[in-house]
């Protein structure tokens, strides 16, 4: 926070130098007001700062969260991350919710509304900071969810790379958002569930387990898809496993993406 107060201070009171110099009729020695010099200025310190991040980042401390089931019978999980690495894996205990190990700081809001735990997790972001300019905190994210509870997963992460493998999760609907991300994500084992999957300049790499019969999607821009047709054919508008309507196991899933590289396996 006080990187940011420092670099938000220098750029308002070289503002308010130069606002005072026009004001009071000031010139250049080549006739010119000062106020012409604030942009070339400004951006030369905010890539001197640029470059200062880059060689000299922040250290970040890491912090364990177990936030507790309270009793829930089911859940919904909402993860927001930002720049730096994220995984998301079955691992929590009987009475936990959620156990993570976080670096670079969280901020936590956890409601319970009948038997629903709901729980929401973003990054402890400093006010009017602004992604990768000046020194910047390591954001690394491992999150462990409860197994056994039947969970609505949402996930918006931003310029990050991505592990999020729900294989062993009760998960019974799915969101994810991503900027320019790198993210391979392996869908739940067992269960009928909707995966809606809306992708930036990104690239995904879908798992879905043997004996998840799916159906999907797509509607692209300038993405390169590439499915497995020998287990998901092509039938209409959408990839299908041959026995979707009768297994038990399905995953339905609806991808939206720009200029994303997408591979479904």
């Amino acid at each position: 926070m006080r990187r940011n107060q420092l670099m938000w201070g220098v750029v308002l009171l070289l503002l308010g130098v130069l606002m005072l110099a026009n004001s009071m009729g000031v010139r250049l020695p080549n006739g010119k007001s000062f106020m012409e010099l604030f942009w070339p200025v400004l951006l030369i310190l905010l890539g001197g700062w640029v470059l200062f991040g880059i060689f000299f980042r922040g250290s970040a401390e890491t912090e364990n969260v177990s936030i507790d089931l309270q009793g829930a019978r089911e859940a919904s999980l909402r993860l927001n991350h930002g720049a730096g690495e994220f995984r998301v894996h079955s691992g929590a205990g009987m009475n936990e919710m959620v156990r993570a190990i976080i670096t670079g700081g969280v901020e936590q809001k956890v409601n319970r509304n009948g038997d629903r735990l709901e729980v929401k997790m973003r990054p402890a972001h400093d006010f009017m900071s602004i992604p990768f300019i000046g020194p910047s905190n390591q954001l690394d994210w491992d999150v462990a969810v409860n197994a056994d509870i039947p969970t609505a997963l949402k996930l918006n992460l931003g310029a990050n790379k991505s592990v999020i493998d729900l294989r062993d999760l009760n998960i019974t609907d799915l969101k994810l958002e991503t900027g320019a991300s790198e993210t391979q994500l392996t869908l739940p084992s067992k269960g009928r569930f909707l995966a809606d999957l809306d992708l930036g300049a990104a690239s995904l790499t879908i798992t879905i387990p043997d004996g998840l019969s799916a159906r999907i999607k797509a509607s692209l821009g300038a993405a390169d898809l590439k499915v497995d047709e020998s287990r998901f054919p092509r039938s209409g508008g959408y990839y299908k496993s041959p026995d979707y309507e009768t297994a038990a196991n399905t995953a339905d899933i609806t991808i939206d993406a720009g200029a994303a590289s997408i591979k479904i396996k």
